[in-house]
């Protein structure tokens, strides 16, 4: 049931990136990550950038009106989603935690950063179907790299 739920988000997101909306995550291997997932988007990274969150949500506001915010689950991640959302909402636009509420609710034990969704997927799928894994609806992310 996990399974087919995080399918269903993940498939929300990746309409929501067709959709042109920016989504605002913490760093590469989390952009690796989503693009294993099928999830092509705007994507913008927060940390490690020489720019203050405020601007990089000035430059997200900017292209969008709705801006997903899919930081890290861990304390790092919700201080950096409380402060996108604040600054966002200052520039008029509307930041979506949503899709990351609903992401941590089903995985909130098992993983603690986006990087990881690849593989804690691939494990719900196993767990739902050990016989017939297929891989079908995401690309199986094994490693560090991208295959």
């Amino acid at each position: 049931m996990s399974f087919r739920k995080l399918l269903s988000i993940m498939e929300e997101l990746k309409e929501c990136a067709e959709q042109g909306m920016p989504i605002l995550i913490e760093g590469k291997k989390d952009e690796e990550a989503l693009r294993n997932l099928g999830i092509n988007g705007n994507f913008i990274k927060v940390s490690g950038s020489p720019l203050k969150l405020f601007e990089i949500a000035e430059i997200a506001a900017l292209s969008s009106s709705k801006i997903i915010i899919l930081t890290d689950f861990d304390k790092k991640g919700n201080q950096l989603a409380r402060k996108l959302s604040e600054d966002i909402q200052r520039l008029g636009s509307n930041p979506d935690l949503q899709l990351r509420r609903k992401i941590m609710a089903i995985t909130r034990r098992y993983i603690k950063d986006i990087e990881s969704l690849p593989r804690h997927l691939h494990q719900l799928e196993l767990e739902e179907c050990p016989y017939g894994v297929t891989g079908q609806y995401y690309r199986p992310y094994y490693g560090t790299e991208a295959r």
